[in-house]
């Protein structure tokens, strides 16, 4: 996947999430959501943040722990949205959840070098969150209406999972900025 690629998913995810679902379930071209997508998203965007730490040590210790806190948080809600959404573990319904999640946080992780802006940060994080729920939302159905019965009823925990999990990574985030700019 190259780098035209990515910008161009990257601007079907965040403008129309709805054509970009329908095609992604009708591909199947072998996308490894996680390797060629998320983690080059999260990648650049801690590029980006570099020089907005100024001092060339901190940014990087910055931007190293801050791809951390990303990916961890793709993993845990992953693994606790596939368990409530299975509780067998099926192998189908963890890739789905995966997917789902690796292309609709994407206006989370583009939101992060606003958390710069001091006070405007919380307004960044609150426009960031609702459109990445927003993808969640039309993405969800596409996803997994084949292997769950019932998705309306994971829409509502899906959707607390990722608000109380998108704070605290903004809560862990922010802390870590403050730290790394303070020095």
């Amino acid at each position: 996947m190259g780098l035209k690629w990515l910008f161009m998913t990257v601007l079907s995810v965040l403008f129309h999430p709805e054509t970009f679902w329908k095609e992604r379930t009708a591909e199947r071209d072998g996308v490894n959501p996680m390797k060629d997508y998320a983690a080059p998203v999260i990648a650049t965007v801690q590029l980006i943040k570099l020089p907005l730490v100024g001092v060339p040590r901190s940014a990087m210790i910055l931007a190293i722990v801050s791809f951390i806190v990303d990916v961890a948080v793709l993993y845990v809600l992953s693994g606790a949205i596939s368990r409530i959404a299975d509780r067998t573990r099926s192998e189908l319904v963890q890739d789905g959840v995966l997917t789902l999640l690796c292309y609709s946080l994407t206006p989370l992780w583009l939101a992060e070098p606003f958390y710069f802006t001091g006070s405007l940060r919380w307004l960044f994080a609150a426009g960031a969150l609702i459109h990445a729920l927003f993808i969640m939302k039309s993405g969800l159905p596409v996803l997994l209406e084949r292997q769950i019965p019932n998705v309306e009823s994971l829409a509502g925990k899906t959707t607390l999972l990722t608000v109380v999990a998108t704070i605290a990574s903004f809560t862990a985030i922010t802390g870590l900025i403050r730290i790394f700019t303070s020095f």
